[in-house]
């Protein structure tokens, strides 16, 4: 399939939030990775894990995942991962306001792509992600289907989501969840 939300949205999101971040300079390091391979088992995110740069993975702050972020419709965005730190859900209610999003944050950190992955090495994760489709892994996942502006305004969200983390001068408190049972793939989405 085209993959034009899953994943070509995500990618363009972490792009401009580059951009945004570019000339800006945090108390934190702030990585900006993409992976490959998720669709395979999270090669990618489980290779970057293992031998993460600049730092080790035990000095990560944060993980914010952006997996299919090109459909926001009537300005519904989900963070996914939101119980993983008992900071997260106060912190996102302060960046939406006023409200730009019907933010949905809610779960733990486990789920069908790259984030689960270090939740797995016990770091808070968000996984932002504007809804399934009728185009989910099908030929007709295409460019014309995106939301542009909408991406841009996730990827505005999360950057300013990832400078006030890279900024934050305590840490978060990280909250735990057992590992669910083996489940269809496209019912955890």
């Amino acid at each position: 399939h085209n993959g034009a939300d899953d994943n070509a949205s995500g990618t363009a999101a972490l792009l401009e939030i580059g951009r945004i971040l570019a000339a800006r300079k945090p108390a934190r390091t702030i990585a900006l990775v993409a992976f490959s391979g998720e669709e395979l088992g999270t090669l990618g995110s489980s290779y970057y894990v293992q031998h993460a740069i600049p730092q080790p993975i035990d000095s990560l702050y944060a993980m914010l995942n952006l997996d299919m972020v090109g459909r926001l419709r009537n300005a519904r965005l989900m963070a996914l991962g939101a119980a993983t730190a008992r900071e997260f859900p106060a912190l996102l209610d302060s960046l939406n306001t006023p409200p730009r999003f019907d933010l949905r944050a809610s779960g733990d950190g486990w789920g069908p792509s790259d984030h689960a992955v270090f939740f797995a090495t016990r770091h808070p994760v968000l996984h932002f992600f504007t809804d399934l489709h009728d185009d989910y892994h099908r030929s007709t996942d295409d460019w014309d289907k995106l939301n542009v502006s909408g991406i841009a305004q996730v990827a505005q969200f999360v950057a300013e989501l990832a400078w006030s983390l890279a900024n934050r001068p305590a840490p978060l408190t990280f909250v735990d969840a057992p590992r669910p049972q083996a489940r269809d793939r496209k019912s955890v989405v």
